[in-house]
């Protein structure tokens, strides 16, 4: 059928209409790979981002266990995702293996690095290049339950300050009840648990623990021997429940949450845990300890962001992660939705208002530290390594000093590798 005149001359001029028209650039969809155990914060940031933005990111969520491997196996086949967000423990190994893009000249410039946590930053620097950059974090805190404090004289808003108190003060709730009441409580097969929670008493004291090469200080300083004997000293007493020793982490949070423990190192996620489960539970936050008053600390953990190496959007990848930091992404994006920023400068906000609890762990944040080392996992998390053998030998077996220098030794091997 022959198309009648008039539409054959509208059709050649909408067509000439159309290859003098300027080609619009279709938008761009960026892929993110986040941990499982991050993902739900990484959720919101994306949200967030999309909500404004012509460029979409899409998230994929990584188990935790498999985010080393998957990195590793992906950057070798050159088919890499934009953004990833992992545990910042794993940073200097990433790094050293040349698995991210150098962001220095980028991150170098924003003013809003500069307030992100001295922690984040020095995790994400490599040989004087930057790497990458907090995204969504964690830290550790003294939780404490305000009711076991008051039945053993206690004052609940004055939590301990120091190491003697700490062992003090759990030895006077125990006294309340012998048979039911534990003082202090942590997970004694957990080589993760107890970096997280006891290395920030040894560290904020003074004391410099991994190495970060086969050259540089281990175990050593104020803080090792110190926390360690008042580790040993309350499982001798029995302030420490006998469960202590056997847990893998299983009832990290669980014993606590029984409401007969007084207090235990713990992580920020705590307070959303407890209040949601256990609204009648009376706690209470508070910095780690030290040796002496003003020693507080914390362990920096989470994630960081990072852009893999042969990735194909780098330029827009980078403008996401510089949008991260802003005042919108940080606070709509994470405290708005009670999550940590990585800002040290907006701990105190608007949506921390009305659970200060938040504040108090988000300002843990600033004075925390993590350990830059490499091979972290076989420091600290295998089963048998070094760190969790120490804390082991020393706490349950009673040599502190022989399990010092066991650790010592193994560390600066796995650190010469």
């Amino acid at each position: 059928m022959t198309m009648p005149l008039l539409g054959r001359m509208a059709l050649a001029l909408s067509l000439s209409a159309a290859a003098f028209a300027p080609v619009s650039a279709s938008a761009a969809t960026l892929s993110l790979w986040a941990r499982a155990s991050s993902s739900n914060a990484a959720q919101h940031m994306v949200d967030l981002w999309n909500e404004s933005h012509d460029d979409k990111v899409e998230l994929t969520t990584i188990p935790d266990n498999q985010m080393v491997t998957k990195l590793a196996t992906s950057v070798q086949a050159g088919d890499v995702p934009d953004l990833i967000s992992f545990d910042l423990i794993f940073m200097p190994d990433f790094m050293k293996a040349g698995f991210l893009t150098d962001l220095t000249a980028t991150l170098g410039a924003d003013p809003n690095q500069e307030k992100v946590a001295q922690a984040f930053k020095d995790l994400a620097t490599y040989d004087g290049k930057l790497f990458g950059t907090g995204f969504t974090p964690d830290v550790s805190i003294l939780l404490y339950n305000k009711d076991l404090f008051t039945a053993a004289g206690l004052d609940p808003e004055k939590p301990p300050t120091t190491i003697a108190e700490l062992q003090d003060y759990a030895a006077k709730i125990h006294a309340t009840d012998p048979d039911n009441i534990s003082g202090y409580y942590f997970s004694g097969s957990c080589g993760g648990c107890n970096i997280f929670t006891q290395a920030p008493m040894m560290w904020g004291s003074g004391a410099t623990l991994l190495p970060a090469g086969p050259d540089t200080p281990v175990m050593e300083g104020p803080g090792v021997v110190e926390v360690l004997t008042m580790l040993k000293d309350m499982w001798d007493a029995g302030i420490i429940p006998e469960s202590a020793e056997s847990d893998t982490g299983a009832n990290f949070t669980a014993t606590f949450e029984t409401g007969t423990v007084g207090m235990q190192g713990s992580g920020g996620f705590a307070i959303s845990s407890l209040k949601a489960n256990h609204p009648e539970m009376n706690f209470g936050i508070a910095p780690l300890p030290g040796i002496k008053d003003g020693d507080q600390s914390s362990f920096v953990g989470g994630d960081v962001i990072a852009i893999p190496t042969g990735a194909k959007n780098p330029d827009l990848a980078t403008s996401f992660i510089t949008w991260s930091l802003t005042d919108e992404a940080q606070l709509e994006g994470l405290a708005k939705n009670l999550i940590l920023p990585v800002r040290t400068d907006l701990a105190d906000n608007q949506y921390f208002q009305a659970e200060p609890r938040y504040i108090t762990t988000a300002e843990a944040v600033a004075i925390g530290q993590t350990p830059y080392a490499f091979h972290f996992n076989d420091m600290v998390n295998a089963d048998q390594s070094p760190w969790l053998t120490m804390i082991q030998t020393a706490v349950f077996d009673g040599d502190v000093e022989g399990a010092i220098e066991g650790a010592r030794e193994t560390m600066l091997e796995i650190a010469a590798d």
